[in-house]
């Protein structure tokens, strides 16, 4: 697990110091001629949601998963052009119809549409992730509310798979990818861990329900649970007597500092890196990307 951790930290280290440079070319990039863009669509993981140091308090940032990976692209691509919609507190239904974040068109959807009206030709990747504020909506501290969560997932189920049938006709030849989530309850092990152990079985559910939406349409997800060791309560290679999941949710996201659920840089990081490593070939006007499946 330590391992895991440093050369997590050593990657972003990287990316900070090195990205965009030529070496890491793996193209003759002269070769391309227009630009490539890659939209983000989300929540506030998506939108760079951390927490203040001070107060703990949810700020958007500089620092995203999807900014982090348009930087990875870069390596690949030269003209990526990344455009950023997540809107904190998004869940599935608002998404769609809007109401949280001010979108010229209304919705975050909308706005993706109208994006993609003005650029998918030229659009090579799309990124979403979608869930997290749908659930929590049925969590309220230790208290779980399982036939809320039933009602919400079966509602989130339907939402994204709207959503992503309204992309695809869209933009029918732009890759899309998702993502599952880590559980940033599972922190209640310091407290209780048979509550901890509870929030796994239901964090294994919620992510199931994810994921057999994206499978339908052939949409490959970035495998953030397993990075995080979401279901793994047993594990403790420092043998410290805390779960090595746990230490990497303290270490990548503000849950154990600030009771915050977003990822920290380095967290985000590792959601990019788990991005990056499923990514379908991105389509260029120039010698294409490798594909790395």
């Amino acid at each position: 697990m330590m391992k895991r951790l440093i050369s997590v930290i050593v990657a972003a280290v990287f990316l900070v110091c090195f990205t965009g440079g030529s070496a890491l070319a793996r193209h003759n990039k002269k070769h391309q001629k227009k630009p490539v863009y890659y939209l983000s669509l989300g929540t506030s993981l998506a939108a760079g949601v951390q927490a203040d140091p001070e107060t703990g308090e949810s700020v958007i940032t500089d620092v995203s998963y999807p900014g982090i990976l348009a930087q990875m692209l870069g390596q690949d691509i030269q003209k990526i052009r990344h455009a950023n919609l997540g809107c904190p507190g998004e869940t599935g239904e608002t998404l769609i119809y809007g109401g949280i974040c001010d979108y010229d068109e209304g919705s975050q959807l909308d706005q993706a549409l109208q994006f993609l009206h003005s650029h998918g030709k030229f659009t090579g990747l799309i990124t979403i992730d979608l869930g997290a504020n749908d659930v929590l909506q049925c969590v309220e501290g230790t208290d779980i509310d399982q036939p809320c969560l039933n009602v919400v997932l079966s509602e989130l189920s339907a939402d994204l798979a709207y959503i992503l049938t309204t992309l695809r006709e869209a933009a029918p030849d732009t890759p899309i990818v998702g993502m599952n989530y880590y559980n940033p309850l599972s922190v209640y092990w310091f407290q209780d861990p048979t509550i901890a152990q509870y929030t796994v079985g239901l964090q294994l559910w919620i992510n199931t329900v994810l994921e057999s939406v994206y499978a339908a349409y052939d949409i490959p997800v970035a495998d953030v649970a397993d990075a995080f060791m979401s279901y793994d309560l047993t594990t403790d290679e420092n043998s410290n007597t805390i779960p090595d999941s746990i230490e990497l949710l303290c270490g990548w996201t503000w849950m154990c500092s600030h009771q915050n659920i977003h990822a920290n840089e380095i967290g985000y990081t590792v959601i990019a890196e788990e991005f990056y490593a499923v990514l379908p070939v991105i389509p260029v006007s120039g010698p294409p990307r490798k594909n790395r499946q």
